[in-house]
């Protein structure tokens, strides 16, 4: 979805989309500490992840470094995994089972006190709730 908004962007040529790019546009609430999501987020306990298309997952992250999710429905191509999980310093890092690399992630708050956004780079990845 977002690289076809992307290709929609290049191909309209417009001045506007050429200069300022969406997101430098919006003012992002403060990234949470990577000990701060720890502390909410990742205690064992589990919560839902929703993607920008509306693909959902239930994820457990626990103290140790261990994470869990599995799809919230049965839809072609989506499968349970486990992985693990670090704090840094602005974010979190995780790698998944069949994926040679982790990536990291910055956390801000959501629209309410039991939602957060979860983003990589400036791309929105996934919403988490409890």
């Amino acid at each position: 979805m977002v690289g076809s908004i992307m290709a929609g962007w290049a191909a309209a040529g417009s001045a506007a989309a050429q200069s300022t790019p969406p997101a430098a546009a919006e003012k992002l609430p403060e990234k949470m500490s990577g000990d701060a999501i720890k502390a909410a987020w990742f205690d064992g306990r589990p919560f839902t992840a929703l993607s920008p298309d509306g693909t959902g997952f239930v994820m457990t992250f626990t103290p140790d470094g261990k994470s869990s999710r599995k799809p919230t429905e049965k839809k072609k191509g989506l499968t349970s995994a486990t992985g693990f999980w670090r704090a840094i310093a602005e974010g979190y890092c995780s790698r998944w089972s069949g994926q040679n690399r982790e990536k990291c992630f910055n956390v801000r708050p959501g629209p309410d006190k039991d939602t957060v956004v979860v983003r990589f780079g400036q791309q929105m990845m996934a919403t988490w709730k409890r």
